[in-house]
């Protein structure tokens, strides 16, 4: 339960400290950038997970893997979810054609 609890807190610290310190450094990431970030980010906690989860010895050896793949699983998740929820919130507007009078 520690390594889940661990893991999430990964997941949310990357995300929170990513933000805070482009705020901080005054950088404004443009629309494809803010959805491109989180899911670069669920790359690095992947790689994170993929490294240092099999190798512990916190866990019996049969949970190594699973483990793993389900911290990848809620890291793709989550920030594909922050992704998919500014995508959907600040998406350009489609273009209607008015009907000819």
């Amino acid at each position: 339960m520690a390594i889940i609890i661990g893991g999430l807190i990964v997941i949310w610290l990357g995300l929170t400290m990513a933000a805070a310190m482009l705020r901080w450094l005054g950088i404004e990431l443009h629309y494809p950038a803010r959805i491109i970030a989180p899911l670069l980010l669920a790359m690095v906690e992947t790689l994170v997970f993929l490294f240092a989860i099999p190798g512990t010895e916190r866990l019996p050896e049969s949970w190594h893997w699973p483990m793993a793949g389900g911290l990848v699983a809620a890291a793709w998740l989550i920030n594909g979810g922050v992704a998919g929820v500014y995508w959907h919130q600040h998406r350009p507007p489609k273009e209607t054609q008015q009907a000819e009078q």
